[in-house]
């Protein structure tokens, strides 16, 4: 599938023989809220973006349309990222699918500040999904989130990493300054 990895392929194909992964044929809205999905995608403004990750991986957080929000793991640093996904899968054992509680209390658990959410928090539109989407399991949640990687077009992973530190940052000083 063009745009994907071969060690990514490779992954899915693993997932997929011991039916760890759902294929939803692309075109199709049946985003299931809850679920870690992955897709490749070309953002609508791609131009004017400074970057964007056209490998997401997203917690569905709300369908709205023609479009749904989600959490891109990509945004979040590495380790932070495995935390999530480990806190997530301990939550949504043995449940059909993630709630925005087990969401909520996974976060608190990988102690990511909650003002990060506000670089995390994607939208994404039906028709820039470039390929079949994946719905994963929630015993996969940690191996699809240590393997794969972030595929930032424009600027590195470094540089992203950066500039969202930068807007947490900003937006945790809006917070505060709210408070008061």
């Amino acid at each position: 599938m063009a745009g994907i990895p071969k060690d990514v392929l490779k992954l899915f194909k693993k997932l997929s023989k011991n039916n760890e992964v759902k294929i939803v044929k692309k075109g199709s809205r049946n985003m299931r809220l809850g679920f870690m999905v992955n897709f490749v995608y070309s953002p609508k403004h791609k131009a004017t973006l400074p970057y964007y990750d056209k490998l997401p991986i997203a917690i569905v957080l709300a369908r709205q349309g023609d479009r749904f929000l989600g959490i891109n793991l990509h945004h979040i640093p590495w380790s932070r990222r495995i935390q999530l996904a480990e806190a997530l899968m301990r939550r949504t054992k043995n449940k059909n699918r993630i709630t925005y509680k087990d969401i909520k209390s996974a976060w608190k658990s990988a102690k990511l500040p909650l003002a990060l959410a506000y670089v995390c928090i994607r939208s994404y539109i039906y028709s820039h999904i470039k390929s079949d989407v994946r719905l994963f399991s929630w015993e996969t949640y940690r191996d699809v989130a240590k393997d794969v990687k972030p595929q930032f077009v424009k600027k590195s992973q470094k540089t992203v990493y950066k500039d969202n530190m930068g807007k947490f940052q900003d937006q945790k000083k809006k917070t505060k300054k709210g408070k008061k």
